[in-house]
């Protein structure tokens, strides 16, 4: 697996600095080279670009979110009943070349991830990863599921691939049945009514951010409505209000709070198809005192540890 994927990759290394030898850091009980994949319940790794946002005509700046987020999370304290949780992060895609170019090598390396047993933890970058992602688990298992947590449907039409076209794209190449895709806090007035339409005729899975809000068991009930197939979990950061979340490329004065995204991640994580975690669209350059970065990086933490 080393041999596969190690020149698919260019490692990181934090930089943390701990003044109390009692205060341990996630950086401590962190793995950062690919040989440490072998002993890993979970595998990190990044995919520092933007350039489907650009095509989408969005605010460029995700490229560098995988920093920022890991600049956040490697700081946070681990718990201390972590003995079930080894984490490896091997690094990041290399983002020569195109769009394309850059699918390619990151459906390989998490292609090699899940078929390994692990977990995968994926930063993205625009929310085309999920293109990607999906694939990886297509080509290792065949059937899959996803959900995605966003505002936007992410199914539209184009000659080329963007951050809008993920799960037109993966429902085109039959990579997964509409009615195995979950898209999750959509907002009516962020998609066409023809998107809207297509993907009722399709037969996706939609429940829109309103929807959500009116029952006080929706989370549970579109947890257990997921079917029992491997499972890609992609966090659109734009799916959170920007009173929580600023720093996207497309925000809103309504969305989720991070508490609802939080209590999310701690259920879905014990969700034993959940093989792969995406988080998307976090904007360094638009946000406010790292607020967006630190929402995604205790995402992280939630979904290695649940909430305690």
């Amino acid at each position: 697996m080393k041999r596969e994927i190690e020149d698919l990759l260019i490692p990181f290394h934090p930089d943390t600095v701990r003044h109390d030898p009692h205060d341990l850091l996630q950086s401590d009980v962190t793995s950062f080279t690919v040989d440490g994949m072998n002993d890993a319940s979970h595998v990190l790794l990044g995919c520092p670009q933007d350039h489907g946002v650009r095509r989408n005509h969005g605010r460029p700046g995700a490229a560098g979110a995988p920093s920022a987020i890991r600049d956040i999370f490697y700081r946070l304290k681990p718990p201390m009943d972590r003995e079930a949780i080894n984490l490896t992060d091997i690094g990041d895609i290399i983002v020569d070349g195109g769009l394309e170019d850059i699918h390619v090598r990151l459906q390989s390396v998490v292609a090699s991830i899940v078929k390994a047993g692990k977990t995968a933890i994926v930063l993205g970058g625009g929310n085309d990863i999920s293109i990607a992602d999906g694939a990886a688990l297509a080509e290792v298992f065949g059937k899959i599921a996803a959900v995605n947590i966003d505002a936007h449907l992410d199914i539209r039409k184009n000659s080329c691939r963007h951050s809008g076209t993920p799960y037109r794209i993966l429902l085109d190449g039959d990579l997964i049945e509409p009615c195995n895709l979950f898209e999750v806090g959509i907002q009516p007035w962020a998609n066409s009514a023809e998107y809207i339409q297509d993907a009722m005729d399709l037969g996706i899975q939609v429940r829109t951010l309103i929807e959500m809000r009116e029952r006080s068991d929706s989370w549970d009930t579109l947890i257990s409505s997921l079917p029992a197939l491997p499972l890609l979990v992609g966090f659109d950061m734009d799916s959170v209000r920007s009173a929580d979340a600023p720093g996207v490329s497309a925000p809103s004065p309504i969305g989720f709070n991070a508490e609802e995204i939080l209590a999310f991640v701690d259920r879905i994580r014990q969700h034993p198809k959940a093989m792969v975690f995406e988080i998307s669209e976090v904007n360094p350059e638009l946000d406010r005192d790292g607020c967006t970065a630190r929402l995604a990086a205790l995402a992280i933490y939630v979904f290695l540890y649940g909430l305690k």
